[in-house]
């Protein structure tokens, strides 16, 4: 599994969040789904590319200022697969840095302390779209 933490855009709802993933990341077809494991007993689930994407909101005690949870894990298909999974959400990470969100992609989610790398948008760029992100080890 690898996680993405965003702030979302102000006054921004998870729903409206969900609906902008779909130019970015082409997933269409999102399903919302219940679970007393999730904040607010909710979340959005898509199937894509042999993957199970997730968003919820988020519930982080080392990122308390980031409003949504992304997750990707393999689908059955896919399992023992993982290795590519960090590549994967670095990409995405960078893909909605442009678009304007601030992005933590925690080293070890399930762990206090551990860091992360963070992306943001660069204002002062405007040449093609890898210049445009400014990424911070911490």
């Amino acid at each position: 599994m690898s996680d993405l933490l965003i702030k979302k855009t102000e006054g921004q709802l998870l729903d409206a969040f969900v609906g902008a993933l779909r130019d970015f990341l082409g997933c269409d077809r999102w399903e919302e789904r219940e679970s007393v494991n999730y904040v607010e007993a909710r979340y959005f689930r898509c199937s894509v590319l042999g993957l199970e994407v997730t968003v919820a909101i988020a519930d982080s005690a080392e990122f308390k200022d980031y409003d949504c949870w992304l997750y990707f894990e393999p689908d059955a298909s896919c399992r023992g697969c993982e290795a590519f999974l960090d590549g994967l959400a670095d990409c995405v990470a960078r893909k909605l840095a442009v678009h304007g969100y601030e992005v933590v992609r925690p080293f070890d989610f399930g762990r206090v302390g551990n860091g992360g790398m963070l992306y943001q948008s660069d204002p002062g760029a405007h040449e093609k779209p890898s210049g445009q992100v400014i990424t911070k080890e911490f």
